[in-house]
């Protein structure tokens, strides 16, 4: 079978997910328009709840789920999981900076971006506010390859979807923080989605079965 609709076939609730929120979030721009729809979502969602929740759920299921995965890669996996991971996550980092810092380096953050405005938004207490390199969304880059990975891990089509809710979760986060943009997050997920593919097949289809050896031999 070929390659691509191997990969399609074997993670297509990830796919499915991914192409819907995405869509949606470009069709919501297109009808409200960048700065009216950070508005009208700023105002209309914000409770108490969602506050707490997104206040520490957009890094853990980033940063923390991502160093808890390797961990337990270099522990119980082999080199081709490692390398695929992290090599995958660190370059897509890089890539991602790099965007924000050299091609969108005047692009600001949604408060800073209203503040200059003179508009208010409704930010969530503790969260602190950041002013510059807003395009493309980093925690969302790695959410996507993140979640790309442990679909991978599983052929339970719940799993995948449930997986794949959660990195939707974590680009909502990220506007509902006003920590960026729709647009920031849509960008930041493709950006995630070509590395993680490019790493795919770069990495988790090369065939040096040295890779397949584990990082910590059981003797």
């Amino acid at each position: 079978m070929d390659q691509q609709q191997d990969l399609i076939k074997r993670l297509w609730p990830f796919f499915l997910l991914f192409f819907v929120i995405n869509f949606t979030g470009l069709l919501a721009i297109a009808y409200f328009g960048k700065d009216d729809l950070h508005l009208y979502f700023n105002a209309r969602f914000h409770n108490l709840i969602f506050d707490e929740f997104f206040k520490y759920y957009t890094d853990v299921a980033t940063t923390y789920v991502l160093i808890a995965t390797l961990l337990f890669i270099i522990w119980k996996k082999s080199w081709r999981h490692f390398l695929f991971l992290g090599v995958t996550a660190l370059f897509s980092s890089f890539g991602s900076s790099a965007i924000k810092r050299l091609v969108f380096e005047h692009g600001h953050r949604p408060t800073h971006y209203f503040e200059l405005k003179n508009i208010t938004l409704r930010l969530v207490n503790g969260v602190e506010s950041q002013i510059p390199y807003t395009f493309p969304s980093g925690h969302t880059v790695l959410a996507v390859i993140l979640c790309f990975y442990l679909c991978m891990q599983t052929q339970n089509r719940i799993l995948q979807f449930t997986l794949a809710s959660l990195m939707g979760l974590v680009a909502i986060g990220r506007v509902y923080l006003s920590k960026h943009f729709v647009i920031d997050t849509i960008g930041g997920s493709f950006l995630g989605l070509f590395f993680a593919i490019l790493g795919y097949y770069l990495i988790w289809n090369c065939s040096n079965s040295s890779l397949d050896r584990k990082i910590i031999p059981i003797k």
